[in-house]
């Protein structure tokens, strides 16, 4: 029998795995092995027709009517907003832009109307919630992260409609970052965006060469060999490459908490047998090592083993001049997933960049969410023996 649950509030390859679907049932209380490896070693998972064309088709029904009723929110993120937005507000077309409807809002401390009782096909969300908890409950247990497993709440859990216009897209990202990279507001909340999921709810039909609106990520070309994206709380934020000396793809975590003082920070790896931290690098300030940083500045200047420090490639740089005429990570590869309605996706939020390609004349439907852990309380001056 499936496992399903009703929550409130918000009621809610080298590194690609294609799933088929065994049943309904089966698909909701546990994902198979390979899916949950795949993101355990930074890759995307993809379940196609983890939705039936008929659960599909009344979603979006929904998402459709919500939209023409005007409860949807522009956020002006996609490439056509922020383009199109800077240059000429007055002429701004929302309806080229990238909309929400969110189930929590943020700025105002209340839920959306994702949630909202009244509006819509409130039976028709209710069970996407239902199905979106019960594969929350198995990631939890599946990728040892029982953090995931948590009540609903506006800290705990993201889960919206979003549609993309014509012409809307989004750069490459990645979904969350290292408290450190945020400033001094990345302590201030409770919780931090731990798995990235969606569910592409578009027409029958959809062809990716002339509709566009393609997930493109950036996954590595040798899987890592050990968990990503945290570890004991500290957050990736990059990777040592593979070497024939050495042929794992490790991943760099970031200690942002040394002495128990915030902005203290050294890069760490895991050990071999994974049951030690094995120090990149001497304790450095956040600010602004880590703000205007680029892969050469850690390869030459933190990290003091030159064969080391060559290896290393951060998740994402910042954005710079220099970044561009350094040119692409060359151990990453590019995979591009269709959005096919009824296809599940999922990755860790940390460790997979990606972007959305640009949508051609069709609107992008999806539903789309992140699912939470605890982060690391704000450092009040303790040590902390490692």
């Amino acid at each position: 029998m499936c496992r399903r649950r009703h929550h409130l509030a918000i009621i809610a390859t080298s590194c690609c795995c294609i799933i088929g679907k065994q049943s309904a049932c089966s698909a909701l209380s546990v994902l198979p092995d390979s899916a949950i490896n795949t993101i355990d070693r930074g890759g995307i998972a993809i379940v196609p027709n983890f939705l039936s064309p008929s659960e599909v088709s009344r979603l979006r029904n929904d998402a459709t009517n919500l939209y023409h009723d005007g409860y949807f929110t522009v956020d002006a993120l996609a490439g056509y907003g922020a383009k199109a937005g800077a240059k000429d507000k007055a002429n701004f077309e929302t309806s080229k832009d990238r909309a929400v409807l969110p189930a929590y809002i943020p700025s105002q401390k209340k839920n959306g109307p994702f949630v909202s009782p009244t509006l819509g096909d409130v039976d028709g969300r209710k069970q996407l919630t239902s199905t979106i908890a019960a594969l929350r409950t198995d990631l939890a247990k599946s990728l040892l992260r029982p953090g995931l497993d948590t009540p609903d709440g506006g800290d705990n859990h993201e889960i919206s409609f979003t549609r993309f216009g014509p012409g809307a897209k989004l750069a490459r990202h990645v979904d969350e970052h290292h408290e450190e990279v945020k400033g001094r507001a990345g302590w201030s909340r409770p919780t931090r965006r731990s798995i990235s999921w969606l569910i592409y709810l578009n027409e029958e039909g959809w062809d990716a060469n002339t509709d566009g609106g393609q997930l493109r990520t950036y996954a590595r070309k040798v899987p890592s060999a050990f968990s990503v994206g945290s570890r004991d709380g500290d957050l990736q934020i990059g990777w040592l490459t593979p070497t024939p000396n050495d042929p794992k793809e490790r991943p760099v975590f970031l200690d942002g908490r040394r002495g128990g003082i915030s902005g203290k920070c050294a890069l760490y790896i895991d050990s071999d047998d994974g049951g030690r931290k094995v120090y990149l690098t001497k304790e450095f300030d956040s600010d602004p090592y880590l703000h205007l940083t680029t892969d050469y500045f850690v390869q030459n200047l933190l990290i003091k083993n030159h064969d080391l420090g060559s290896r290393f490639h951060y998740l994402e740089q910042p954005k710079s001049k220099l970044t561009e005429y350094l040119g692409a990570d060359a151990g990453e590869r590019v995979k591009d997933v269709a959005p096919l309605g009824g296809t599940l996706v999922a990755f860790d939020s940390v460790a997979l960049p990606h972007e959305v390609l640009p949508t051609m004349t069709r609107e992008r439907w999806a539903a789309s969410g992140w699912f939470h852990e605890t982060q690391q309380p704000e450092p009040m001056g303790r040590q902390i023996i490692l």
